[in-house]
């Protein structure tokens, strides 16, 4: 059996020597010895260079992160670089075939513009009345010749005329369009720029593997925007207020995009279109959503639906 003896004095020696430690900690700075002063002076040294050193580093001033930003940058740029030079043999075979298609394009005449207006004139519906070729102007890629046609047909075969000059083998712009309604359709005089050097660009894009699908969504949205409707179909409301027969009208289509609507109305005299707040007849369009429109008549209501086709 052991035992262990505690001696009282063993506490008051702990509490002197603390004493002792707070009475040197309050010491005036000209009493301190000299190992003292090296002592505090080389510990406050060592901290300031740590915060120093921290702070060169946070906000680097010497230029290390930019370095190494550059350098990423630079090895990006080499390796777009490489990748080009493994292409030059394709690009320098694709640049050795258009000498050929600058030499198909030099035999192409004002004829061979006539020829072609004329045959998409046909497919699109359009009778045209004169076509008459003009002189050439401009040097190289910007050689251009002039065509002057006169037509008649309607808007929707017009439109469609004007669609298909993409599809063409040269580019053919219209520069001058001038649509009259008279009471056998619309008459149209328009100046055409034949450029038989270029070629228009085809409306459907090359696929690729890196497309970006928000891209084709911006695209698409671009889209909804755009509203086409025959500017030139005779209104249906008549100088009275009243339209012919208020219970035939039928829904045949809506547009719709985040800010508008249109509707497409067939009526007994045609069809017309309408948006919301417009008045036709003595009703007035008070709501166009995605299912139909309604109408509004002092307090009497009525809603037209989109009827599926059988």
């Amino acid at each position: 059996m052991s035992t262990t003896f505690f001696e009282a004095g063993g506490a008051a020696h702990g509490s002197a020597g603390f004493s002792r430690w707070v009475k040197r900690a309050r010491m005036p700075l000209e009493a301190w010895s000299r190992r003292r002063r090296r002592l505090v002076a080389a510990t406050l040294a060592v901290l300031v260079f740590g915060v120093g050193a921290y702070g060169w580093n946070a906000a680097d001033l010497a230029g290390l992160e930019a370095s190494r930003a550059a350098l990423a940058v630079s090895t990006q740029r080499l390796a777009d670089a490489r990748h080009t030079l493994a292409q030059l043999s394709s690009l320098r075979r694709a640049a050795a075939a258009m000498p050929a298609t600058a030499s198909s394009a030099v035999s192409w005449n004002s004829a061979d513009d006539v020829r072609i207006v004329s045959e998409l004139a046909t497919q699109s519906g359009v009778a045209l009345l004169a076509v008459e070729p003009g002189a050439a102007s401009g040097e190289g890629v910007e050689r251009m010749r002039v065509l002057q046609l006169t037509a008649r047909t309607d808007f929707v075969h017009l439109m469609a005329f004007f669609h298909g000059l993409a599809q063409l083998p040269v580019l053919i712009v219209p520069v001058d369009v001038t649509v009259k309604q008279d009471g056998k359709g619309l008459a149209v005089a328009a100046t055409l720029q034949v450029y038989a050097a270029l070629r228009p660009v085809p409306d459907t894009p090359i696929a690729s593997a890196e497309a970006s699908p928000d891209a084709d969504e911006a695209v698409d949205d671009d889209d909804e925007g755009l509203v086409f409707f025959d500017p030139f179909a005779k209104s249906q409301i008549s100088a009275s207020g009243e339209l012919g027969d208020a219970s035939e009208l039928r829904l045949v289509g809506l547009l719709r995009d985040r800010t508008r609507g249109l509707a497409l109305l067939d009526t007994p005299d045609g069809t017309t279109t309408v948006a919301a707040g417009q008045r036709l007849g003595v009703e007035r369009v008070t709501q166009l959503d995605a299912l139909g429109i309604t109408l509004a008549n002092g307090g009497a209501t009525r809603t037209l639906t989109l009827t599926e086709a059988s």
